[in-house]
């Protein structure tokens, strides 16, 4: 069962995942969603960092479809959505094996320079691919940068990304990391 808090950060992550902005998320999305990193980060249509950016969101899109499309209809609601983020989040193990793995493979492939954290440009480069703007890009880096050191560390990420999941908290940070709700 998820919180009404949780129902809300969830809710922020459909909006980030329908990137055509059409109140589903569908084959459609990842594509726009792997044109705008393209953009951001200078990619080539077709070169490493966007062949796996995109495998990466193709996957995500195959677990939405074929476990919680209900209606088989290609087209994953907020409903179905939810649904999925029920089952997701019901457990440690169920969240470690749904997903984590998108966070890692995310960020090895936004970590350009494969120091280990992302840069506060790379960040804001990441951010607005999904949408957001830069100045909400600027408070949320600010936010998440637990220790002030002006980079987001690894366990800086997979920990916001947990708790934006987990997370009971209105303040805190990890609130902020698929953009403000």
């Amino acid at each position: 069962m998820l919180t009404q808090f949780q129902e809300q950060k969830i809710t922020r992550m459909f909006r980030f995942y329908d990137a055509t902005g059409n109140n589903v998320i569908e084959a459609d999305d990842m594509d726009a969603i792997g044109e705008r990193f393209c953009e951001e980060f200078g990619w080539k249509r077709g070169d490493e960092q966007d062949k796996k950016f995109r495998a990466t969101f193709r996957q995500v899109w195959r677990r939405l479809l074929l476990r919680f499309d209900e209606n088989q209809d290609e087209l994953v609601s907020l409903g179905e959505f939810l649904t999925a983020y029920k089952h997701h989040l019901s457990s440690e193990v169920s969240y470690q094996e749904h997903v984590q793995p998108f966070i890692e493979n995310i960020f090895n492939i936004i970590d350009t320079d494969k120091d280990g954290q992302w840069s506060k440009q790379c960040f804001i480069k990441f951010y607005k691919g999904f949408r957001n703007t830069e100045s909400e890009a600027e408070v949320a880096f600010q936010a998440l940068d637990s220790n002030g050191d002006g980079v987001l560390s690894r366990e800086e990420i997979y920990q916001h990304f947990y708790d934006f999941h987990f997370e009971q908290n209105t303040d805190s940070p990890s609130r902020l990391f698929f953009g403000t709700l």
